[in-house]
This record gives C-alpha cells, sequence and structure tokens, in this order.
C-alpha cells in the first residue's frame, strides 16, 4: 500500500472513531459490584494506588492506549498525549509505527514522545506481521519500555485493504518475543482475548496481556463507515470486556500481567478492573474525544477525577492499596455471571 493510502486511512480511524465515540454507551463493568465495607478505617489521604507490570512500577495505574501516529496531525496528538502524560506520570502507547519505516517523515510524530516525556514509561506498537528487525527498530525509534503486538483480525478483515492470512502468528509473537530486549505485549484493539488464547501466549512466555475488550471503540464499525458497507450483523462481535478480563485472569494464573482495556470510561471502572486483577488499565477513545474537543486541560482533568473515583472506591471498600482491594469480594451478576459459569470459570 502507497504511503499517501495510509496516511488517509490513519485520518479517517481518527475521523470515525470521534464520530462513534457519542454513540458509545460504555457500560462493560455494569454487571461487577464491589461490596461496600461499612467497617472501612482508611485514610484517604494515605492511599496507595500504585500498581506494577513486570518490574516496573507504575504510580497510577493508567495508561494512555495506542491511538495514532505517522502523518502531521497525529504528531500534535503525540505530543499532547505525552505532555499530559508527563504532568500525569501515567504509560503512553502511541498507535501503529509500521507507516514509520516506510515513510521517514512518519517518525516524528512518534519520536515526539520520547523527547517530551523523557524519564517517562513508553510503549511501542506493531502488528503480528512485522519482522524481528521493524520490531527493535519500532523499539529504538521513541526508547520504549515494551512493545505491543496488537491483534485485529476482524479489523483487517473489513477493511478492504487488509490482510486476509494470518498463518504464523504465534510463531511470529514467540520470536518477537524472545529476540527483545523489552517486554512484549499482546495487545486486542476491541474484540477481546478468551482464555484458551490467553493459556498459548503465556505458554509462549507472553508476560504481559492487553485485553482490549469488546465494548468500546468498534473498528468494524469504522471500516464499514469508511467502505460505506453496513456492518450491523457483526456490531457485537467480540468478547465483552468483564468477561474478556476474568477469562484471562482464570487462565493465566498469575504467569503473566493483565492490562484491562476496552470501553473503561471512568475511575469506578477502572477500580472493578483492578479489583478483579488486572494490573492497569488503558484508556483512549474518551481521551481522545476530549482532546479534540475541549483540549489537553480538558484531558488532564479527566484523568484527575479517574485517579479521585479511583481512590472514592479504594476507601469505600476498606482498601488501603490495590492489593486490598483485589482481596475485597466481588458481586458478578447479569450476562457476565451466565457466561462465567457457561465457561466453567465460576
Amino acid at each position: 500500500m502507497s504511503v499517501r493510502k495510509r496516511i488517509k486511512r490513519k485520518k479517517e480511524h481518527i475521523l470515525y472513531s470521534l464520530i462513534l465515540e457519542n454513540q458509545i454507551k460504555r457500560d462493560v463493568f455494569k454487571d461487577i459490584t464491589i461490596i461496600h465495607n461499612c467497617l472501612s478505617e482508611v485514610s484517604f489521604e494515605n492511599l496507595d494506588i500504585s500498581s506494577s507490570l513486570l518490574s516496573t512500577k507504575l504510580d497510577i495505574p493508567l495508561i494512555i492506549n495506542a491511538m495514532t501516529g505517522g502523518f502531521e496531525e497525529s504528531y500534535y496528538i503525540n505530543k499532547a498525549l505525552a505532555e499530559v502524560a508527563k504532568e500525569k506520570n501515567i504509560a503512553l502507547a502511541v498507535g501503529s509505527q509500521k507507516i514509520a519505516f516506510k515513510y521517514k517523515n512518519a517518525r516524528q510524530s512518534f519520536e515526539v514522545v520520547r523527547k517530551i516525556y523523557k524519564e517517562g514509561i513508553i510503549f511501542a506498537n506493531l502488528g503480528t506481521d512485522c519482522t524481528i528487525e521493524q520490531a527493535k527498530k519500532a523499539v529504538d525509534m521513541i526508547g520504549a519500555n515494551a512493545l505491543q503486538l496488537h491483534l485485529n483480525v476482524p479489523q483487517e478483515l473489513f477493511m478492504k485493504e487488509g490482510r486476509r492470512d494470518f498463518r504464523g502468528t504465534l510463531q511470529k509473537i514467540q520470536e518477537i518475543a524472545a529476540n527483545l530486549d523489552v517486554p512484549v505485549i499482546v495487545k486486542e484493539v476491541g474484540f477481546g482475548i478468551a482464555m484458551e488464547e490467553a493459556k498459548k501466549l503465556v505458554n509462549l512466555g507472553i508476560k504481559i496481556i492487553d485485553i482490549g475488550g469488546y465494548g468500546g471503540t468498534n473498528f468494524i464499525k469504522i471500516e464499514g463507515m469508511r467502505r460505506n458497507i453496513r456492518t450491523f450483523k457483526f456490531a457485537k462481535w467480540g468478547i465483552p470486556t468483564a468477561i474478556s478480563l476474568i477469562e484471562v485472569l482464570s487462565a493465566v494464573e498469575g504467569k503473566a500481567d493483565v492490562i484491562a482495556s476496552g470501553g473503561i470510561k471512568d475511575g469506578l471502572d477502572v477500580a472493578k478492573a483492578l479489583a478483579l486483577g488486572a494490573k492497569a488499565c488503558g484508556i483512549a477513545g474518551p481521551i481522545l474525544y476530549k482532546l479534540y474537543k475541549h483540549g489537553k486541560k480538558s484531558v488532564l482533568k479527566y484523568i484527575d477525577d479517574i485517579i479521585y473515583e479511583l481512590k472514592l472506591t479504594l476507601a469505600m471498600a476498606g482498601a488501603n492499596n490495590l492489593k486490598e482491594l483485589s482481596e475485597r469480594p466481588i458481586y458478578i451478576g447479569g450476562n457476565t455471571n451466565k457466561w462465567l459459569k457457561f465457561r466453567g470459570i465460576y
């Protein structure tokens, strides 16, 4: 595909994701309830919300997840996101860097994040069709602390110019993970990961999995809008975020750290994901929307609100830290309960 067409596609992804954001309900943890603790004895000012991914400490368990890069407008998006990440001391992932291998001018839209966020935690990003050499270049390009390898089979299938051959994916993941000096994060982009595939990833030696569940940005719908075709038959394809999170956690049994993403909207959602056992939460769509509509200050306030709501939840659950939160009893109802019972998990 030509560079020109890649840039056009990236611009369209941004445009249609912003249009769809208003239509997303974002209630992915509606079936999850953290049991209230009426005898809470915490000090709100001393609550510890720090977490970790492998040996990397996260002062705040949030990740500004992969969005974009590779064209002029994305330079300013990534610059603003890096400034937000730096001010709030949270992790940041860039969008797919593949375009930077064919178009040198695209590099600066990715490199800007490290120029601004010099000491921060930054994740590189590529698809599983990349080579080992490309994976190394992507990491070096931004001095990344880890590489996200994204899984997006439904998106590729609905994309007119997308891939149709996914053979060798597991082998590619294994080879890349074995040849990088930084951890590999295997990440879905909105269709979830089931326990069977999570087990395969752990068996390959993958130590971090981002579930990318159904309930947030929908790339089947986005690709349908790009092609002006109807996709309603597959509009609900995927594993809902809460279900995918529980499936993956049950499968990895502590052998890999799990990131929750896909439709997460606020501090209560973050708290529920962490209470279930996630180590961190990734958010993309709402941040991009707020940045476009209201500017960087709106994003900063949004993150402050998430942190405050997370702490409120800890205090009401009687948890001084995220470990204690994960030990608090949880009620699982609705369709999530039915699904997990059918799958023999709950």
